[in-house]
């Protein structure tokens, strides 16, 4: 069975067996495809889709191309929290320690970001030591001895999904619904996690552009955990605008040191009590809305989601003073304000065109072997529905790189929209499925 005659039978729009899967996936986990066979077959993936069996394949043989953790021994509620990524994207970061610090064990397996968005790898990586490339023993043990770890997926776990996500995003495929749904569940085999939340991004600021495609994937998520033994549930969010108001790595860490300590804005809280709510319901089975949503706002309340953070950080080496003294973070040599000629109320801000700034400013990758900038990025002073009068400082770009200072400007300005009229609050919060 050669590769060339998977392609065909792809590009012809027929089924591909389960051997013909494990052979692709196989021999390009190993080197031995080149890598424009392996874009040819996404391609043709990406133009004719894939049934529900054959993606069930593709998951199982992704997640099985490397290490597969059992975490069955520590707790039979191992939760995973996974987001499809957007602009200023710091849900992860919060909730981990939140549902931590509720005695429930958080498995995370991320990777660093491509695109218009930093990961959560990179984000964290940002606090000087911290370690995202521990052993699989500690891995473990930080989970069962503090409840919550985090691990990078450049260890031998799901190799081929890593592969296959740096080739969808190079060859314009990473909006393929198949792939993607075998992609995230792939990761979630690969480490265990039985009770999984996704947040699923939709709108201007990330890859997954409509409502509607949320949701097709949504349904394909919650088919394959039944079909893998997870449970599954979906909380469709949108992210036309930035969430939160901090774009950049150490920026964002800083924010989420802030939301930690009960400051947040109102589209962060409403995304993370509702996310928040969604593991509760699943990990517990508890039903009630209301007493859900406040066990999540008292974890954070109380400072234990705080402390969890703290002793997720220590248990990765990272380092203490910085988390204690969040000024001790290096900053951009210019910092410099975006006035607002305008009068009204912010009716938008364009998410892509933000982070595609920020990007440009350095704080994202133009491809995998890209250095970033971690103290490059935008920090937001208005949001939707805020008023502003001519002269206010819209948002404070940070960048090292005086050249580039006067383009971000005109086009960050761009990225802003007003009315004359009061814009009011929606949430960001669209669907839970």
């Amino acid at each position: 069975m050669d590769i060339t005659s998977i392609i065909n039978k792809k590009r012809m729009g027929k089924e591909l067996t389960k051997d013909e899967i494990k052979v692709f996936i196989g021999k390009y986990t190993k080197d031995e495809i080149s890598e424009a066979q392996a874009s040819a077959l996404l391609s043709y993936i990406y133009v004719e889709g894939m049934t529900e069996r054959e993606i069930v394949d593709l998951t199982i043989e992704m997640a099985n191309s490397g290490d597969v953790i059992d975490l069955s021994q520590i707790s039979n509620y191992i939760v995973d929290k996974h987001s499809t990524g957007g602009v200023g994207d710091k849900a992860t970061l919060i909730l981990m320690p939140i549902i931590a610090s509720l005695g429930l064990p958080v498995a995370k397996i991320s990777s660093r970001g491509l695109g218009i968005s930093g990961g959560t790898i990179d984000k964290l990586e940002s606090i000087p030591g911290f370690n995202t490339e521990i052993t699989i023993d500690e891995f473990k043990k930080n989970i069962k001895n503090i409840g919550v770890s985090i691990i990078n997926q450049t260890l031998n776990l799901a190799p081929a999904e890593s592969k296959i996500y740096k080739l969808r995003n190079e060859i314009g495929c990473k909006d393929s619904v198949p792939i993607i749904a075998a992609s995230l569940m792939s990761l979630k085999l690969a480490t265990g996690s039985n009770k999984i939340v996704f947040d699923i991004t939709c709108g201007r600021g990330t890859y997954i552009k409509t409502k509607e495609e949320a949701k097709k994937l949504s349904r394909i998520l919650k088919r394959l955990g039944v079909l893998l033994n997870k449970e599954v549930t979906s909380v469709i969010t949108l992210m036309d605008e930035p969430l939160g108001y901090s774009i950049g790595h150490i920026l964002e860490i800083k924010e989420t040191l802030e939301c930690l300590q009960g400051r947040m804005t109102q589209d962060v809280g409403d995304v993370i009590v509702s996310l928040g709510r969604a593991i509760l319901e699943l990990a517990t089975n508890s039903k009630d809305k209301v007493k859900n949503e406040k066990t999540i706002l008292e974890a954070i309340s109380s400072g234990r989601a705080y402390e969890k953070f703290k002793e997720m950080v220590k248990a990765q080496y990272g380092s203490m003073e910085f988390i204690d003294n969040p000024d001790k973070f290096p900053v951009a040599e210019k910092i410099v304000p975006l006035y607002s000629s305008n009068e009204g109320f912010v009716e938008s801000i364009d998410a892509d065109m933000v982070g595609s700034i920020a990007r440009f400013l350095g704080a994202g990758r133009m491809n995998s072997d890209s250095e970033i900038d971690r103290t490059a990025g935008i920090v937001l002073q208005k949001k939707i529905g805020d008023s502003v009068k001519n002269g206010d400082i819209l948002a404070y770009i940070h960048t090292d790189n005086d050249s580039k200072i006067s383009g971000a400007s005109q086009n960050l300005l761009q990225a802003f929209t007003f009315s004359n009229r009061p814009v009011a609050y929606k949430s960001r919060v669209l669907a839970i499925i």
